[in-house]
């Protein structure tokens, strides 16, 4: 009876381990710093978004820079290997950037003070 119990026990293992293989196969690797990362100044706030997303057939990185709340003058800026990609004054989302291999993108939102009596605020983003 305990050689049957162990045969069992070494089956259904075995069966576990094939299934976790099967669908780690057909499941794309996550991101480490995928997910919505906020960035917040007094007056403007954005998300910068990490997704993976399908390039030739491979899953990668890509990112995009969108802005939820301009009260003052804001700037939205993503950089690659710290040339600017993006850099925009309105509200709308940017563009998708890839981000695999051979990239680093940064996002940052700057508020600027025009009057003179204030100080300009900047929100770096996550490097990825």
């Amino acid at each position: 009876m305990l050689s049957r119990r162990t045969s069992l026990r070494s089956a259904v293992a075995a069966l576990g381990v094939g299934a976790v293989l099967a669908l780690g196969a057909s499941t794309p690797a996550f991101a480490a710093n995928e997910g919505d990362h906020w960035l917040y100044t007094p007056n403007c706030t954005a998300d910068q978004k990490i997704e993976l997303h399908p390039y030739s057939g491979v899953y990668h990185d890509a990112q995009a820079i969108d802005p939820t709340y301009l009260g003052g003058s804001c700037e939205f800026i993503l950089t690659d290997n710290g040339r600017v990609i993006y850099d925009s004054f309105s509200g709308a989302q940017s563009p998708w950037y890839y981000d695999g291999p051979g990239h680093t993108i940064c996002a940052k939102v700057v508020e600027y003070n025009y009057n003179g009596r204030g100080t300009n605020y900047t929100a770096n983003g996550v490097c990825n």
